[in-house]
């Protein structure tokens, strides 16, 4: 469906995702893109290419929130292979990272 072309009819949210910078590795975040790790739960079927998220981003200095849009989704491993793990668990509470959103804005 159309949003922008149907008059009346609420354009989607972006989904919200939240990304703890903190000892984490900075080669997942550019200027340009930023590579949000999610583990199977956090994935479900909440994404797919094209859906917009706004993401929380904080670091030890701030907080700030951007709208990026989904570009591609790879396997963590696959991102992992070419830019390391994200932080020293592979995983978020335990529970190890499965998927990659690739956010550009």
């Amino acid at each position: 469906m159309n949003y922008i072309n149907n008059i009346g009819v609420q354009p989607v949210r972006p989904v919200p995702v939240y990304q703890d910078a903190r000892n984490s590795s900075q080669y997942w975040r550019q200027h340009d893109r930023i590579l949000h790790p999610v583990t199977h739960w956090q994935f479900g079927n909440k994404f797919r290419v094209g859906d917009r998220v706004r993401m929380r981003l904080i670091t030890s200095s701030s907080m700030k929130y951007a709208d990026f849009t989904i570009v591609k989704i790879v396997s963590y491993h696959t991102a992992k292979q070419y830019l390391g793990s994200y932080n020293a668990d592979d995983g978020f509470n335990g529970v190890p990272f499965t998927h990659v959103l690739i956010l550009r804005p």
